[in-house]
């Protein structure tokens, strides 16, 4: 079998592709835990008014400021993310190599173009919008 590698290549960018397409449906909020109600009574709050006040009033101790929430979506890159766009990558660089040696040209093509979608995926949905539009206009404009 002569397009081995230019076969790979295709498969693993598919593979990309159809990780980026589906992300949303791996980096999803995570649910808040269940808010349950204190019952607490006014000689326990209180209390705790009376420590923080000494805390900060009369000791003169600062409180230990909040911890910092890192949510994982915020990140530059989810590693999700990461896995689809190295698999991306390594698409483009099989199909790069397959084109090289000579393999099945469309098909190492092909899969050049699927590592590019992958590495891609935010400008590729940008690009098919933009597309779409300049269609419905050219229907429009006749």
């Amino acid at each position: 079998m002569k397009n081995r590698i230019a076969s790979i290549a295709f498969v693993i960018g598919l593979f990309a592709v159809g990780m980026a397409a589906f992300q949303n449906n791996f980096l999803v909020a995570p649910t808040p835990p269940p808010v349950e109600e204190s019952q607490e009574t006014l000689k326990e709050v209180a209390a705790e008014a009376a420590k923080t006040f000494l805390k900060e009033k009369v000791i003169r101790k600062e409180p230990a400021p909040a911890p910092a929430v890192v949510d994982a979506r915020r990140m530059p890159l989810h590693p999700y993310q990461m896995i689809y766009t190295a698999l991306g990558i390594l698409a483009m660089g099989l199909g790069i190599y397959a084109w090289t040696q000579k393999e099945h040209t469309r098909l190492a093509a092909s899969a050049i173009g699927l590592g590019l979608m992958a590495i891609a995926w935010h400008w590729v949905l940008v690009a098919v919008l933009v597309a779409v539009v300049i269609f419905l206009l050219s229907l429009v404009m006749g």
